[in-house]
Formats: C-alpha cells, structure tokens, sequence
C-alpha cells in the first residue's frame, strides 16, 4: 500500500501505471518512473516498499471485485439446482467487469509476467475448472446430469473460455467489439456447455 496521499504520489502512481502498461512487470524500470516523477529511486520506496506492492497497488482493486464477483457465480452453481450459468447474460457481466477495470485487468492478464500475479489467468482457469466440476456433482446428485466428464476435459474446456475471454484486453478491443466477440463466445460454446450439463 502506497504510505502517503500526496499530489507527489499521485504522480507515482500515474506513472507507475504507464511504465508496467507500456513495458510490463519484469522490464518495467523503476529509474524511468522516478525521472517522470522527479524523485529520486530511492524516493520511491518512502511511499511503497516494494516493485511488487507497487504493481500490487494498481491491481488491487480489480482483484478484490473480481472475488466478490466470482463468489456470487460460484455461489449460485453450488446452491441451485435451477441456475443457468450459461446465459448470455453473462457475457454482458464479464464485458462491464473488464471494462470498468480495464487497466488492471490488462495489467494482470498481459503484463504481470515475474510477478506472484503471473499466474492470474491460469488460477482462473483452475477455479473455472474446479466450479464446474462441482456443479456437474450438484447437477448429479439431482438426476440431471448422467454422463462423466474426464478432469482433462474439463481443464481444456474451461481454459478455451478462459482465454477466449481475455482476447478483449490482449487485442485492445474497443467495448463495441468486446461485446461482439463476447456474444460469438457465447453462441460458440454455450450450447455445447448445455448439452454437458444437460440444460434446456
């Protein structure tokens, strides 16, 4: 966490900004910020202790919505029977998400290689994965669901969505052309989601 509000800080962290966009986390100079800045290196470190809580710092606020956005999907798989998580109403949910977050979300997705974030978008798959494997049992143990599911199936499965969604900010779409693409996400591999699971 930054350890002071200053104009100076703000600028810190606008260029801190700038530097992990343009140049990502591992070749992101912390030299290059403190001469936009007008501090000294050393000076950086009087308002965040680290690189890592730097780059911290500008995702933060992602991370922390896309918990609570998660836990309310994941949430919903578990207890209900009758959700459709495959609406394309979803689509729109995600497209909202990145766009209201854009910065961290590119942050995290494109730039964060040689962080402890690197592993952000394969950690989503991970829960993707474990999510819809849980809802495959609630399913099952109401009599909808009948066929099994390989765990490898399942892990390609929810990374082709995964990564597909993700196009948006490693492509730089525009919201227009986000929500294009997500709406072809959706008809490309919802209905095959269906018949999985065993939805009408």
């Amino acid at each position: 966490m930054p350890r002071d509000k200053t104009a100076t800080n703000a600028r810190i962290i606008r260029c801190l900004k700038e530097e992990f966009l343009a140049y990502g986390y591992n070749k992101a100079s912390l030299n290059r910020v403190s001469a936009k800045v007008g501090i000294t290196t050393a000076g950086l470190y009087k308002h965040f202790e680290s690189k890592e809580g730097m780059f911290y710092h500008l995702v933060e606020d992602t991370l922390e919505d896309f918990d609570r956005l998660a836990s309310r999907a994941g949430g919903q798989m578990d207890a209900d029977v009758d959700y459709n998580p495959f609406s394309m109403d979803w689509m729109k949910v995600w497209t909202d998400f990145i766009f209201s977050h854009y910065e961290g979300v590119k942050l995290l997705i494109c730039c964060s290689s040689g962080s402890r974030f690197a592993s952000f978008e394969d950690d989503l798959i991970r829960m993707e994965t474990e999510g819809n494997r849980r809802y495959a049992e609630v399913l099952r143990l109401k009599g909808k669901l009948a066929r099994d599911i390989p765990d490898m199936q399942w892990q390609i499965l929810s990374s082709a969505y995964i990564h597909l969604i993700f196009e948006v900010v490693r492509r730089d779409m525009t919201k227009d052309e986000a929500l294009e693409h997500m709406h072809f996400v959706g008809e490309l591999l919802y209905p095959g989601w269906k018949m999985i699971f065993g939805i009408e």
